[in-house]
């Protein structure tokens, strides 16, 4: 029940700002727009953007290093199919996809590979903040931000303290864990010794394999590594809006279209439907417009560059799918199958004594 009334919330939410996007679109302009765009920047805009998805394979491999080593081309594939999972299937599975199937495949534990994930997720919404604040101290967006907000009901000040705290609070709580692992251990194993026998053993496992996902962020080079891949994954991403402007003539600078990057995959952090529809639309067309962008020929250009986002990634992250043997039905079956502390089922680890064998692995990757 839980997750149905959070699909029928996220699908509300998708089709409120949809709504938003095209209230006072002239369509007969906007279709104008999209027959006459110059659609060879296309291609170079779609290869930026898989540039950008090989950094966060990058990225993700320096996390996984206590773990185990992960050639980086194959984590690209899984960061595909967890992107595909996310744009296809509602509840933002792909998070758990990329946690069960690199756990499967790679006999590693399920529940720790998705605490490396959680925290690339994190990193990304710093970045975004980063840019957003960066951009700030050049131009004034409090205008910009109060038409954003306008819409949600809440003031601009308090909707960006909001997302603010949403990336940076998990992330100064990930990183004490991750530094005070033994005492962090302790302490949950104080209050999880109130509950009764069978489930407190399971969920002390749990929270061991989560806190070994945490490793890497002990060390300040990783950190450093992370936090750099970040800012260039999304300067990919922005790239490929960038190049996409040209499409459509769109004759704003680059720092424009980071902007845009970072309002739309911001605001998609809030609830909406599968691939962030009219959250993503909205956000990034009123940034657009902002700054001098007729209306329906922004909406023109975001229409077809959220196609250009989620389609490529679609049918490349099927065919990865196809490769590994695997279905949809299959993650939506595992997700089902979750643990009772919200993380994909570690129940092979916990029946094998894996978790000395993560900690030699991470002594090793240390060394």
């Amino acid at each position: 029940m839980l997750k149905s009334v959070r699909f029928w919330i996220g699908l509300g939410i998708s089709a409120l700002f949809l709504l938003l996007f095209f209230y006072r679109t002239d369509f007969t302009e906007m279709g104008r727009a999209l027959k006459g765009a110059n659609y060879v920047f296309l291609f170079p805009a779609i290869i930026v953007y898989f540039v950008g998805v090989w950094f966060r394979a990058w990225r993700w491999h320096y996390l996984l290093r206590p773990l185990g080593k992960v050639a980086t081309h194959r984590l690209f594939s899984l960061v595909v199919i967890g992107f595909t999972v996310n744009d296809i299937l509602p509840g933002r599975l792909g998070i758990f996809a990329q946690s069960y199937i690199l756990g499967e495949k790679e006999g590693m534990s399920k529940t720790a590979v998705f605490a490396t994930v959680a925290v690339e997720r994190i990193f990304d919404g710093l970045a975004l903040l980063l840019y957003l604040i960066a951009i700030s101290l050049f131009v004034p967006l409090a205008d910009l931000l109060r038409d954003l907000a306008g819409p949600v009901g809440i003031p601009w000040a308090v909707l960006v303290l909001a997302l603010a705290a949403l990336f940076i609070i998990p992330f100064a709580a990930l990183l004490f864990i991750a530094s005070y692992e033994d005492f962090v251990q302790r302490l949950a194993n104080f209050f999880l010794n109130f509950l009764p026998i069978r489930w407190a053993s399971r969920l002390k496992e749990l929270v061991a394999l989560f806190l070994t996902g945490l490793r890497g962020l002990r060390s300040p080079w990783v950190l450093l590594a992370v936090f750099l891949t970040s800012m260039l994954v999304w300067l990919c991403e922005a790239g490929m809006f960038y190049l996409l402007a040209f499409a459509f003539d769109l004759g704003q600078p680059f720092y424009v279209l980071l902007l845009a990057t970072s309002t739309a995959n911001l605001a998609i952090a809030l609830p909406s439907s599968q691939g962030g529809i009219g959250l993503f639309e909205f956000f990034c067309q009123r940034t657009l417009i902002f700054f001098g962008v007729q209306e329906a020929l922004a909406t023109a250009y975001v229409i077809a560059l959220h196609a250009a986002l989620l389609l490529p990634v679609i049918v490349i992250g099927f065919g990865f799918l196809w490769l590994e043997n695997l279905s949809l039905a299959e993650v939506v079956r595992q997700r089902g199958r979750e643990d009772i502390d919200g993380h994909p089922d570690s129940s092979e680890s916990l029946r094998s004594p894996d978790i000395g064998a993560i900690e030699a692995s991470s002594e090793e990757g240390k060394d």
